[in-house]
């Protein structure tokens, strides 16, 4: 099966690479295209305007696994609109249940960025749903592999929680929040932390034989190291 989407743009040297909140459920059979993004507004000209792009496509093969190959493309000061690297994922769900569900998330990313070493990903997700919200938390470490390699793991901390109830139909309202700490052996000082928090809402809606969905939020940098306003899109297609 031939699954083709067509490319576009972000990333920064402050920013996150993904902002984006994984669901540890897995739905055999699903199928899904996906154009994800960040753009960002700052009071520092260098980085005012920068932008980052994910094109992805995802198949789930079994009712705990699935697979995800994602294209990243930034439009930094220095390298505008730059194919920055190509991300293979795997992720295994290991428990569900109506209220609680965890899977364990690997990913490879192929840098290509001129002396930037590929990257290694280790995720722990977890999500607590009832009839009123449900709120999922990635547990993120990061390594850079390879013999341009320099650091040790990262840790980050990304969560969400969406409120069900929403007063207009279709829609849910809530709040997302990304966080980089640092190397695990040593996490930076508070200011030198990267914290974005902020409102997201969504929707999705019904195309014959497809399912639309599309996120909007807006996060606030909370330290000097974060973007001062970042405001993200979500839009997926999602076959069955």
């Amino acid at each position: 099966m031939i699954r083709l989407f067509i490319l576009f743009f972000f990333f920064k040297q402050q920013a996150f690479s993904h902002h984006k909140i994984y669901s540890p459920r897995v739905e055999e059979g699903r199928q899904s295209l996906e154009w994800r993004g960040h753009f960002n507004r700052d009071d520092r000209h260098e980085y005012n305007k920068e932008h980052h792009h994910v094109f992805e496509t995802e198949y789930s093969w079994t009712s705990f696994w699935q697979s995800e190959l994602e294209f990243h493309i930034s439009d930094k000061t220095d390298t505008p609109l730059d194919w920055e690297k190509t991300e293979f994922q795997n992720q295994v769900q290991v428990f569900e249940s109506n209220s609680f569900a965890a899977a364990l998330y690997f990913s490879y990313n192929f840098v290509s960025e001129s002396q930037k070493a590929d990257e290694i990903e280790y995720k722990y997700l977890n999500e607590f749903n009832n009839d009123i919200f449900s709120f999922i938390t990635n547990f993120i470490f990061e390594k850079e592999v390879g013999a341009d390699a320099s650091g040790s793991t990262k840790f980050d901390l990304s969560n969400q929680i969406m409120f069900k109830n929403f007063p207009l139909d279709n829609y849910n309202m809530g709040f997302l929040g990304f966080s980089e700490f640092g190397e695990v052996s040593e996490f930076n000082t508070f200011d030198n932390q990267e914290h974005l928090y902020g409102l997201q809402i969504e929707t999705e809606f019904d195309l014959k034989y497809i399912e639309y969905e599309i996120s909007i939020a807006y996060l606030h940098g909370l330290t000097d190291a974060s973007a001062n306003h970042m405001f993200l899109w979500n839009m997926e297609l999602e076959f069955n």
